[in-house]
């Protein structure tokens, strides 16, 4: 007979309280759908030309095949930790903090970049001048906190409603410049229509992959869903499968709108926003559609970051307070009230120190992609050994497995490279800066702590208290 444990390895979360929606919403809001389809297009376009619809129909695929990876831990077990949990199945407790810090980065560094765009866009809407940002990033990052701390349903519910209404604008403004263009072709349409290279493809597949990332944080809800085991893998799966149609569709109107623009609209940072401008009120609802997804963006990537440290916590590889919760609310409370300062401070210090917020937000994005890269590299590595280590390693995840792995690691590669986008080299260094305690904490704990390290990979188990009365003596 199994011996049930009194308590949770993970006890103190409100247990089996979130519907499929809600945990749908947690990757939505990570992921930010309605941002990514107005600025994404624009910024693949100028790198692959006439390969964009390509390109991102084939990043839909690369982040597929990691939410298929995914689903093989989500439907075995409830995590808080996620991929963190995830990895440490199949790679052990090494390998798995290199891809939960690693993961760490990612989240922390997009709630960043959501910050200040949420910040820039609400600066357009309202015509404040550029020095009102770095006081907006404090305003709305004090708002997503509040929301994150109240509890996931809360912010799970603000966000997807959120996100619904965003993409209805989106989608509303494309419609409305599409009936409106011209049919005669631009100056942009050069670069709109240039040659298919395979090097800028590439980078448009690695491009087009940034506009996915986080879709995967629902797996941190493993303790909190009501029925984990179908709603995780479930949410995990439709986020990028709905985004990916939402992102074709978008570039696929902004393809047809930008290709009768001149050029200087094409590289403008946001070209529909420019496009829209010529019609006020079109304009106006999509810069507050936009706001509203990076601001639910915020909140999904604050809740998802809390998250993985709180295992870290419960674990004690990290300090043991980041794993107690707020006895009436049931949020990783102390967690919480560690990541707000940080994603909040750095952006506001950079812009009140004088980085431009355009240049605040693309850096901390690109150094967000490269750490959920690495994450998801590792995963998938761990995916087949998890599976063989419990005895149900097949031919397709195995397959499944070292493909993502192999696949993933190229899109790694060209998005250090630096050739052609944003800095991927410089943004290199300051993941590998931030990644640097990360390694460090792990090689004390192997020579000072090792018994700390084999508690890795925790998540919820059945209790006495789960367990209906008279079905143990039977």
């Amino acid at each position: 007979m199994t011996r049930l444990a009194r308590v949770s390895p993970v006890a103190g979360l409100h247990r089996r309280r979130l519907t499929f929606w809600e945990v749908l919403a947690q990757s939505v809001s990570a992921l930010a759908p309605s941002a990514a389809m107005v600025t994404t297009p624009a910024i693949v376009l100028v790198q692959s030309g006439a390969a964009t619809l390509p390109a991102f129909a084939a990043a839909t695929v690369l982040v597929l095949l990691v939410g298929w990876c995914l689903t093989q831990f989500a439907r075995r077990l409830a995590a808080v930790g996620g991929v963190y949990t995830y990895t440490a199945q199949g790679l052990g407790p090494s390998g798995a903090l290199v891809g939960g810090w690693s993961l760490a980065i990612g989240y922390a560094a997009v709630s960043m970049s959501a910050l200040v765009g949420c910040a820039l866009y609400l600066a357009a809407l309202f015509s404040l001048p550029a020095s009102a940002v770095a006081w907006l990033v404090l305003l709305v990052g004090g708002l997503a906190g509040w929301c994150t701390v109240r509890g996931i349903q809360l912010s799970a519910r603000v966000a997807l409603a959120l996100e619904v209404v965003s993409i209805g604008l989106v989608l509303a403004v494309l419609g409305v410049l599409l009936l409106r263009v011209s049919p005669a072709a631009g100056s942009a349409a050069v670069v709109v229509d240039g040659d298919v290279r395979w090097g800028g493809l590439a980078i448009g597949v690695v491009l087009g992959v940034v506009g996915f990332m986080g879709f995967e944080s629902a797996s941190v809800l493993g303790v909190e869903a009501q029925r984990p085991l179908r709603s995780v893998p479930r949410a995990v799966l439709w986020t990028p499968a709905v985004a990916g149609v939402l992102f074709l569709a978008g570039t696929a109107a902004q393809v047809v709108l930008l290709r009768a623009a001149p050029l200087e609209v094409l590289l403008s940072p946001v070209p529909v926003d420019r496009l829209a401008a010529e019609i006020g009120p079109v304009a106006w609802a999509l810069e507050a559609g936009i706001a509203a997804s990076f601001f639910a963006c915020v909140t999904g990537s604050v809740n998802a970051l809390a998250r993985v440290l709180f295992s870290m916590g419960r674990e004690g590889v990290l300090a043991s307070a980041l794993g107690r919760t707020h006895g009436r609310l049931g949020t990783p409370s102390m967690a919480l009230l560690l990541v707000l300062p940080v994603v909040v401070g750095v952006p506001f210090v950079a812009l009140a120190g004088g980085f431009s917020g355009r240049g605040v937000l693309t850096g901390t994005l690109t150094v967000s992609a490269i750490g959920y890269v690495v994450a998801y590299v590792l995963v998938c590595v761990a995916m087949p050994l998890f599976l063989r280590r419990i005895g149900e390693l097949t031919r397709a995840p195995l397959v499944g497995g070292v493909a993502a792995a192999g696949l993933w690691s190229v899109v790694l590669v060209v998005a250090v490279s630096g050739s052609g986008w944003a800095d991927g080299r410089l943004a290199a260094l300051v993941y590998l800066g931030a990644l640097a305690p990360g390694l460090a904490w792990l090689g004390w704990l192997r020579l000072r702590r090792p018994v700390r390290l084999q508690r890795v990979g925790v998540y919820d188990e059945p209790t006495v208290a789960s367990v209906l009365p008279g079905s143990l003596a039977a």
